[in-house]
Order: structure tokens, then C-alpha cells, then sequence
């Protein structure tokens, strides 16, 4: 049996932030019921063209936006949905994102009690001044109170997503921002550093001047003592920016990472069915129109070259603990490989980058692809 994982695209957000690209849209009164019969209707759709019987989803990664502004009764429709028309293995990974200040502690009890099994909670910062340049709406006390609640309604396995590279941060405000979440003792740091992406509010103000990142060097320094730290503190960094207690480590990144299948749903949403990645139109009114013809709203497909599979191999492995099969590199010359020597290490007929040296990964996998020799 082949492990697969599963990913929903729930747009909605109470409100955009100012950096955010991902496809979302505001929370607006009676477009979440349509959305969610129009998902139910892809599901549906898809699950007509499945013949991947040998697939076991062992991953439910519902992401946005954020989709605990669904009803508790919308969300568990869904994954009814999902589980009567796909094969599942016994226990399967349910992760929902969810963002501070939203929930109720009887909205966890319920998410709990539908098979939701682990959290990705949004915190981003601690630090109020910082939260408002991101426009979040949450505040410190949000997060510690999401946490806590998570905790009280019986979820073992919580992940928490945190931001650096912020205006205004000092390197020693980010590691003492880090020490605070440690000591919550989560299950899993997702760790992002900051980025002005194109067509934003938030890249209107770096270019405006109006705000300014940290420079190159401080970025830098946050990513490799902030991971040094992680690590010092038991983590195991598994992957360029996340760490987990063992045995915690996501699923649904793994299945990315390893290059296993994963369907996808809803506006956006990228999958990969073992052999051409596909995603959908990124436009909730398309995506209605396209499902209410009984259409499935893919947008495009992609078949990646045998050279271009090696890459991406190889690209995937490097930002990983897992590492790239050795075979991988049969025609590459060994000047490359010995230039870079020092910061890998054959394990188990993989070669792995240590992990102190993640911050690498581009550079390196850029050497070391098919076809830049």
C-alpha cells in the first residue's frame, strides 16, 4: 500500500493580512454554504475518477485562510465526505489550521471529538508591537489562551507557526519570542522568515519605505540561532523550517517532501497523483461555476521530465533529514559533491545535509541539479 495524503483549501479569512499571498477571501455572510456544498461536489467528482486503490490517505491537512471559521457540523460533513469515498489507514493524520482569538474552547472540544487530531495554531509573534505590523487581529493573550484550550480539550499534537525576519525585530527579541513558545512545550515549530512578496500591502510598504526588513546578515543570524536553539532544546529539525518532538513530524509535509501522492480540494489547491502535479483555479466564483457543471476545477497539469524529477528529488531531499538517494547523483561529476563534502553525510545510502547546515539548501542544490554541469 502506497501512503497519500489528502489537502483542502479553505479560503476564508476574518481578515487578509497585509503579507499574506496565498488565495484567500473575507469571511461574508452565505458564501461558506456554497462553498461547502460546491467541495462536497468535488469531492464527489473525484472520487468518480479514483482508481489509486492501492493508496491508503494516512493525512487530512485542512489549511487556508483559515477553516476553523467553518461551523464544527460543516467541517465534520466534510471529512464524513472524505472517509466514504477514499481509503483511509486506521489512524490518520487530521490537522487543522486555526488562528488565535477565533474559537471557542467548545469549538476544540468538537474539532477534537470529529477525528481533528492535531492543531496548527498561527501565533506568528508574542510581541503586540510586531502582530500589528503584520495586521494580525489576535493578541498575546489569544495565543496562550488557544493553547491552553487546545490542550484542555485533549489534543496531544500541536504545532505552532512562528514568523522572523520582522521590521523592527532585534535578534535577540526573536530568541527570547522562541524561548517563550518552547516553554508552552508544543509539538512542532514551524519557523518562516518574513518576505515582501509581490502584489501585497505589506511589499507596497517596503517599497514605499514606510517599513524595512532586517538586513540579510540579521535574517541570517535569527535562522541559524533560532534553529540552533530548537535543536539544543530537542527538537528534531526534519526539515529546513520545521522541528518536531519526536515522532511529531507532519505528515502532510512529509508526503510533500517524499513526493507521495496528495489530492487535492478547493480553490487553489495543489496535488500530486503520483505522476503529474495539477491545481486548481484560484477564484472561488470559477470554482462554483466550473463544479456546478460537474466539472472538476483543475486549471492546469504538469508532467515533470525524468531530468526534472531528479531535481526536484534532490531539491526536496537536501531540505530534509531524509537526504537524496546516492543513485541520484550517478551523473553528476564529483567535483561538485566534494566542493560541498564537508556539510553532508552518507546514511543508510542517502546523502543527507546536516541539519546546521540547512540554511544552505538552495545554494547547494543548485550545484548539485541535473544539468547545470
Amino acid at each position: 500500500m502506497n501512503s497519500a495524503g489528502i489537502y483542502i483549501h479553505i479560503p476564508f479569512c476574518q481578515y487578509i493580512c497585509n503579507y499574506c499571498d496565498y488565495f484567500t477571501t473575507e469571511k461574508k455572510a452565505g458564501n461558506i454554504p456554497h462553498f461547502v456544498i460546491m467541495l462536497l461536489r468535488e469531492i464527489e467528482l473525484t472520487a468518480c475518477n479514483f482508481d489509486h486503490h492501492d493508496w491508503r490517505i494516512d493525512s487530512i491537512y485542512l489549511g487556508g485562510g483559515s477553516p476553523a471559521l467553518l461551523l464544527p457540523k460543516d467541517l465534520e460533513i466534510i471529512l464524513n465526505k472524505l472517509r466514504g469515498h477514499f481509503p483511509f489507514s486506521q489512524f490518520p493524520e487530521i490537522t487543522l489550521e486555526i488562528n488565535p482569538g477565533e474559537n471557542s474552547f467548545e469549538d476544540l472540544k468538537l474539532f477534537k471529538e470529529m477525528g481533528i487530531n492535531r492543531l496548527s495554531i498561527g501565533f506568528q509573534s508574542l510581541n503586540p508591537k510586531f502582530l500589528n505590523i503584520l495586521t494580525r487581529t489576535h493578541n498575546p493573550d489569544d495565543c496562550v489562551t488557544i493553547y491552553e484550550n487546545a490542550r484542555l480539550a485533549g489534543f496531544e499534537n500541536i504545532s505552532i507557526d512562528l514568523l522572523y525576519n520582522i521590521p523592527g525585530q532585534s535578534i535577540k527579541g526573536w530568541l527570547n519570542n522562541l524561548k517563550t513558545v518552547v516553554e508552552m512545550q508544543p509539538d512542532h515549530i514551524a519557523m518562516y522568515s518574513l518576505t515582501a512578496e509581490k502584489g501585497t500591502p505589506f511589499y507596497t510598504d517596503i517599497q514605499n519605505g514606510d517599513l524595512s526588513l532586517p538586513d540579510a546578515a540579521i535574517e541570517g543570524k535569527m535562522y541559524k540561532q533560532g534553529s540552533q536553539y530548537l535543536r539544543d532544546c530537542r527538537f528534531t529539525h526534519y526539515e529546513v523550517s520545521h522541528f518536531a518532538k519526536p515522532g511529531k513530524e507532519c505528515r502532510h509535509n512529509l508526503h510533500y517532501w517524499k513526493r507521495d501522492p496528495n489530492l487535492a480540494f478547493g480553490p487553489s489547491a495543489h496535488g500530486f497523483d503520483g505522476e503529474k502535479r495539477y491545481w486548481n483555479v484560484a477564484s472561488l466564483e470559477k470554482y462554483g461555476e466550473i463544479l456546478s457543471q460537474n466539472n472538476l476545477p483543475i486549471q492546469n497539469t504538469e508532467i515533470l521530465s525524468a531530468e526534472n524529477i531528479v531535481n526536484e528529488i534532490i531539491m526536496n531531499g537536501l531540505r530534509t533529514n531524509l537526504g537524496v538517494p546516492t543513485s541520484c547523483f550517478d551523473n553528476i561529476d564529483d567535483i561538485s559533491i566534494q566542493k560541498w563534502e564537508s556539510y553532508l553525510e552518507i546514511e543508510n545510502g542517502s546523502l543527507i545535509l546536516k541539519p546546521e547546515y540547512f540554511h544552505l539548501a538552495d545554494e547547494i542544490t543548485a550545484d548539485l541539479m541535473v544539468g547545470n554541469h
